[in-house]
């Protein structure tokens, strides 16, 4: 699957399109697809796990933007506002 700081995603993908003859809808299949480590992970290099907080928000195309963010704000408080809107959310989904 390639080095342990990998993220691997499972991604249904439609096969080859049928052929005339065939009158049942084609059948989507799985496939695993490896990205790179989300941004953050990339730039504090550390172990990017599959539920990684930061991933959402910092993909790994997009480096710039984790790291203007670690300048104003440092990484633990990025951290800490993630967590605690996490929070937040899931209460608020429990209250309603």
């Amino acid at each position: 699957m390639g080095s342990s700081s990998d993220t691997a995603y499972t991604v249904a993908t439609a096969p080859p399109s049928p052929t005339p003859t065939s009158s049942s809808p084609p059948a989507a299949t799985m496939t695993t697809v490896v990205l790179s480590p989300c941004a953050a992970c990339k730039i504090l290099r550390r172990r990017c796990v599959d539920r990684c907080l930061l991933a959402p928000y910092f993909p790994p195309t997009e480096p710039h933007k984790f790291t203007t963010a670690h300048r104003v704000f440092g990484a633990s408080n990025i951290i800490k506002l993630l967590q605690a809107r996490c929070r937040r959310r899931a209460l608020s989904v429990y209250l309603n």
